[in-house]
């Protein structure tokens, strides 16, 4: 049985260096989707490069780190800063970004966040209504993410009512052996790029040049998630 796999580059427009191991990423390596930050030092090099690259699946990544308190050793966000941010404070700034985004002219076929913060309790379903007013086809929601299933059960019942889709099998990063997984579609979140040694680790497994005869080898097609529609 063959399988459909995306792999997609979070964090493209944050720093130009990482949009170079991006690109690297997909005209070297597996890479066939990234996640478009609005709010990085890289984007207008990021904007460039997607425009000369239009193959390459295109989505944003909404930062709202200024929302909350970081946990960096583990890359995820903790609870809300305090004076504690009103649900129209948050609604207005993930919209804001949104519109930045389509100002660029470029297409939209999934949405995610930096450090996972749109999976917060609160902070998800004014994501979802973003995503339907701006008619996004797909919002990460990965079920390994969350301790407690019931959590999952009840954001997934938020993204169908509001006719959002997501990929129910993620991958969250590279290890061997992850790809050859249980599903039929999945996503494996990446960040290659350069300056870092992480995202260089990250961008050498993108583009280890076996990797693309094993996908052969083992029935895997990479896809982006426009797709799926």
């Amino acid at each position: 049985m063959s399988k459909k796999l995306i792999i997609n580059a979070d964090d493209m427009g944050l720093r130009e260096s990482i949009n170079k191991g991006i690109i690297t990423a997909y005209k070297n390596g597996v890479v066939k989707s990234v996640s478009l930050t609005v709010e990085g030092d890289g984007v207008e090099d990021a904007i460039r490069q997607l425009k000369e690259n239009p193959c390459l699946g295109t989505g944003a990544h909404i930062n709202m780190d200024k929302f909350f308190n970081i946990d960096h050793g583990r890359g995820s966000v903790m609870g809300f800063i305090s004076p504690k941010p009103s649900p129209e404070e948050i609604r207005g700034e993930i919209r804001r970004q949104i519109e930045k985004y389509f100002s660029f002219g470029l297409p939209c076929d999934h949405l995610d966040s930096h450090h996972h913060s749109h999976l917060n309790q609160e902070v998800f379903p004014l994501v979802c209504e973003v995503a339907k007013e701006f008619k996004i086809p797909f919002v990460r929601l990965p079920q390994k993410i969350f301790s407690n299933y019931s959590d999952f059960e009840h954001l997934k019942k938020i993204l169908e009512s509001n006719g959002v889709r997501f990929i129910d099998h993620f991958i969250e990063g590279w290890y061997w052996g992850n790809v050859d997984e249980n599903y039929k579609i999945a996503e494996l979140m990446t960040h290659p790029g350069y300056g870092e040694l992480w995202r260089e680790a990250e961008l050498a497994h993108c583009c280890q040049p076996q990797l693309k005869q094993y996908f052969t080898d083992q029935k895997i097609e990479l896809i982006k998630f426009a797709d799926l529609l």
